[in-house]
């Protein structure tokens, strides 16, 4: 079985039968790829919530709450405001992940909570996106997490009780085990 199928057993989903995903486009308006276990993941659900807060984003989903790519680019410029603003600050009081300074790394929203966390790709240019970690980001301070595997292996973990998360423990309970499409 794969991760997707054993996602789909935990929180009991159904199919999707919104419009097919351009993600094509999608990757244009991100400027990378984005990984094909996360397309699979969101041709079967499209966009919605997992438990009572994760929030799986869709490229263009009509409801703006759940789209991708107006909320990465809202993130990301957010980001890109403060780590500016903190370049004269003391090392230990910035909160830019160091990785985020190698040429050629940067992060790429898909996922989101109103606990205040969010969940990106470390996207490495010119590399399989397959390989990239995921990074978790307490959007209200704290240190970022980051994950290897895939976005659909971090999510099955998760459910599991496998994966250890500061910001994301409270998906491993079974109250939590269901999904919420965006309708």
């Amino acid at each position: 079985m794969s991760d997707l199928d054993d996602i789909r057993d935990i929180l009991g989903f159904e199919p999707y039968r919104g419009a097919p995903i351009d993600w094509e486009a999608a990757s244009q308006a991100l400027g990378a790829r984005i990984p094909s276990d996360f397309r699979e993941l969101i041709n079967a659900t499209g966009a919605g919530k997992i438990g009572y807060d994760t929030l799986l984003l869709q490229p263009f989903a009509i409801n703006t709450n759940y789209d991708q790519i107006r909320r990465h680019h809202e993130w990301i410029r957010d980001l890109e405001i403060i780590w500016e603003e903190e370049k004269d600050f003391d090392p230990e009081d910035q909160t830019k992940p160091l990785i985020f300074n190698e040429p050629d790394i940067r992060p790429i929203l898909w996922g989101a909570s109103g606990l205040g966390f969010n969940l990106y790709w470390v996207a490495r240019n010119d590399t399989d996106p397959s390989t990239w970690q995921i990074a978790v980001e307490p959007a209200r301070g704290g240190q970022w997490e980051f994950h290897p595997g895939t976005a659909t292996n971090l999510l099955l973990r998760l459910l599991r009780g496998e994966a250890a998360s500061l910001y994301l423990r409270s998906l491993c309970t079974a109250e939590q085990h269901f999904f919420t499409p965006d309708m």
